[in-house]
């Protein structure tokens, strides 16, 4: 089994973010979730995309964990896949890759490089692919400390 994490206001996994907004791995119009293996990563990933300031916390986000249980299909963007392409700053090529991977539907999970922190990974859910129904949320807490906002 493994344990998946997001931070998100929204409690599924139903991936109806990428519906309405493009992201470092697919484009609009895709339904996909982006998790983290771990909480750290999770709150990285998060924190990077909203604008927080102390005393503004957003109060309905909160740390997900996901089990995915062993036995699910799943696959794994490597090095090699990246090499000649400045993934971290030009989004098309990784775009490229899991829209191809989402269109295939050919495995539950995509493992993914974060393009934040080095030799950390992300994994992708497609919610469209029929062992997709087996990941479920297992806990959900609120996942901010102040702290992290200091000045």
């Amino acid at each position: 089994m493994m344990f998946l994490w997001r931070i998100s206001n929204h409690p599924t996994l139903d991936g109806r973010g990428g519906l309405v907004a493009s992201a470092r791995w697919h484009t609009e119009g895709r339904p996909v979730v982006y998790l983290a293996e771990t909480p750290a990563g999770a709150l990285v990933e998060a924190l990077v995309h909203l604008e927080l300031t102390p005393g503004n916390l957003p109060k309905s986000y909160r740390l997900l964990k996901a089990e995915a249980p062993d036995g699910l299909p799943s696959a794994a963007v490597t090095a090699a896949d990246l090499t000649g392409t400045d993934w971290i700053h030009d989004q098309i090529a990784t775009r490229t890759i899991g829209d191809k991977w989402l269109a295939s539907a050919s495995s539950t999970t995509l493992r993914i490089p974060s393009a934040l922190v080095p030799e950390t990974f992300n994994v992708l859910l497609n919610p469209e692919h029929p062992a997709a129904a087996r990941v479920r949320i297992w806990d959900a807490e609120y996942p901010w400390d102040e702290r992290l906002l200091r000045g």
